[in-house]
């Protein structure tokens, strides 16, 4: 090995514990600012409030609102009543799966781990904004099942915990879950077929067993997924959806744009040693310096650009995404000297992949944090409703482009509330009109209190809220 690729060696080493790290962060600071509660986030959280118990939207989805809604749901159980403390509780089931998952890979393969950072930074972080979407638990499980089976060599106990749980977890998650588990269910069978040769027809019982048991899960889970494709629970979840691809294919957004790039540049530098000394030359790391510097920093920069709703157009990634690198796997698992030589430099620019995403999700989580600030200073001096574009909350980074989230504002200042004597909720003028609400659905209709959520249990005082309406009316 010479000295340039000794640098790249060291390089490779030292970027990905720092991108993980800010990744962490990140997720930290996600969790305490609440930032789960972005759109259709603010409308769970109060109706688990209300229950005191899950709640699932859709029977073909129900695992992924258990995982999400777990922490929140022990809180309530253990008697804890603190709004702020829920919603850290309820930002820990939103926040945690991501990293869990991207530890037990690192524990399964420390070698292939570059390969779920690439699925992380290219499909979670550029759809994640909306915390509460189950498309991105059937990505996070995915990779997790999939370093199992693949990686997972021999098959240790903790990895069959690993296995048969988010196995079990895929069962429920989202319609994606059919293309998913279809390959998953198929690699299980595989090993088992491998092991049988390589031990001369006796795997071990245990290994066997656990594969197929997570195999049978697969395909319980691929024709879950086919049933809620064919027979959609809400049709219009699925209109919508194939709207929100059409639109990202000719809108993809800040992100996504940089990330189509940044592959591009990966698969470069990976197959062209001339591009990655390139890349690694003194001009090279001062221009890419200050492009990683426009990427992650635009929120900050530009913060009237921000989108928020794009990354929420953005989901089909989670499913295209990990379909996307599962031959990279497999090549890495079954043909490892074709990319032995490339396996440094893709770890490397996978790091700064994840690095770069991070930041900008923690300058849009900054920005956040701040609009949350100011939503809780108009719910702290105003009584009654607040028409959204009145407050300068109508072009925040809480406010949707298409409006479509329009529908959350008084779940999200209940939420969100300041103290437990709640005065004034904000509401859009689209959900004031008496046409609109008879057409549209929403949660309860904020210009009849009685209809408000019942939130008793947690000291909420809507009083001063009916009053202002009453004098209102008057």
């Amino acid at each position: 090995m010479n000295a340039s690729d000794q640098r790249t060696v060291a390089l490779a080493r030292n970027w990905m514990p720092s991108a993980c790290v800010i990744f962490s962060a990140w997720i930290v600071m996600a969790v305490f600012s609440s930032r789960c509660l972005y759109a259709d986030g603010s409308h769970e959280f109060v109706r688990v409030l209300q229950a005191q118990d899950f709640v699932a939207l859709m029977w073909s989805r129900h695992f992924a609102f258990y995982i999400y809604e777990f922490p929140l749901v022990l809180a309530i159980k253990l008697g804890v009543t603190n709004m702020s403390w829920l919603r850290f509780a309820f930002g820990l089931g939103c926040f945690l799966p991501w990293p869990a998952v991207l530890l037990c890979c690192h524990w399964i393969s420390p070698r292939h781990f570059w390969i779920a950072i690439v699925g992380c930074a290219a499909g979670y972080l550029n759809a994640c904004y909306m915390a509460v979407g189950e498309h991105i638990l059937a990505h996070a499980f995915f990779w997790s099942s999939l370093f199992v089976i693949v990686f997972g060599r021999p098959l240790k106990p903790l990895a069959a915990v690993i296995l048969l749980g988010s196995a079990t977890a895929l069962l429920f998650s989202y319609e994606s879950q059919f293309f998913l588990c279809v390959p998953l269910a198929g690699l299980s069978c595989w090993r088992i077929v491998e092991e049988m040769r390589e031990q001369h027809g006796q795997p071990s019982i245990r290994s066997w067993s656990v594969l197929a048991v997570a195999g049978g899960l697969f395909f319980t889970a691929a024709g879950i997924g086919l049933y809620a494709i064919v027979k959609p629970e809400i049709p219009t979840n699925y209109v919508g959806f194939r709207t929100n691809v059409e639109t990202m294919l000719f809108h993809r957004g800040w992100t996504m744009n940089w990330s189509l790039a940044w592959s591009g540049m990966m698969l470069a530098a990976a197959f062209s040693r001339k591009i990655w000394e390139l890349i690694c030359g003194r001009s090279g790391i001062v221009i890419l310096f200050f492009a990683l510097f426009l990427w992650g920093m635009a929120p900050l920069l530009a913060p009237d650009t921000l989108e928020p709703a794009r990354q929420y157009n953005n989901r089909i990634l989670n499913l295209v995404v990990p379909l996307l690198l599962l031959p990279v796997v497999l090549i890495f698992r079954y043909r490892p000297r074709w990319m032995e030589d490339r396996n440094v430099v893709l770890s490397q620019m996978a790091a700064i992949f994840l690095m770069t995403q991070s930041v900008w999700q923690i300058n849009a989580t900054w920005q956040w944090q701040r609009d949350v600030w100011r939503l809780q200073g108009i719910l702290t001096s105003c009584r009654g409703i607040v028409p959204l574009d009145s407050t300068i909350m109508a072009d925040s980074s809480m406010e949707s482009w298409t409006c479509e989230f329009d529908w959350t504002w008084p779940c999200l200042s209940i939420a969100l509330a300041p103290s437990q004597k709640i005065n004034c909720l904000v509401c859009s003028e689209l959900y004031l009109d008496p046409e609109i609400r008879k057409h549209f659905w929403q949660p309860f209709d904020p210009l009849k209190p009685e209809t408000l959520p019942n939130l008793d249990h947690y000291g909420l005082d809507f009083s001063g809220y009916a009053a202002a309406m009453r004098k209102d009316a008057d």
